[in-house]
């Protein structure tokens, strides 16, 4: 069967690919969540811990972290409080506008962020049966998918 060049422009019309594409999506994230899970519990960390101090690369506003993980910024006060009651981040009033806070990593957290990163992505075997070249054209393809999803309004823009 050839593709006419406009057929690949256009969204996927058959119901059955976009419910397998969802499928293997969901079968690759389910051991992925676990491992960061089991990961982060050896720092004694929750998840959605773990996943604040990753995103806390740089200072964010409380609001901005609440949209990158997905939570309503109601349910972001007890992570950031339990990671600050911990020692990981502290708040730090915003240069350009006293009302926000920003929330930064402290020197304990940006060493705990760095131990978690270099264990998870050195113990990932997922996409070891994938070529490096592969590997690439997942990430590419990927992307691809987020930024049409952000374009669209399906995801919240995710900081680099």
């Amino acid at each position: 069967m050839h593709n006419h060049p406009s057929d690949l422009s256009s969204p996927a019309a058959d119901p059955r690919a976009q419910r397998q594409l969802a499928d293997l999506c969901f079968a690759v994230i389910r051991p992925l969540r676990h491992h960061a899970s089991e990961l982060a519990a050896e720092f004694d960390l929750s998840f959605l811990q773990s996943r604040a101090l990753w995103r806390l690369e740089q200072p964010l506003a409380t609001g901005a972290l609440a949209e990158q993980l997905g939570l309503d910024p109601s349910n972001i006060t007890g992570v950031v409080d339990r990671l600050e009651a911990r020692g990981l981040i502290e708040r730090q009033p915003h240069p350009d506008d006293r009302r926000v806070k920003l929330l930064a990593l402290t020197r304990a957290g940006r060493a705990i962020r760095a131990d978690l990163n270099e264990r998870l992505f050195t113990t990932v075997t997922l996409f070891e049966a994938l070529t490096a070249d592969e590997q690439r054209e997942l990430a590419a393809l990927l992307t691809k998918v987020v930024e049409h999803a952000e374009a669209t309004g399906q995801l919240a823009p995710v900081a680099p």
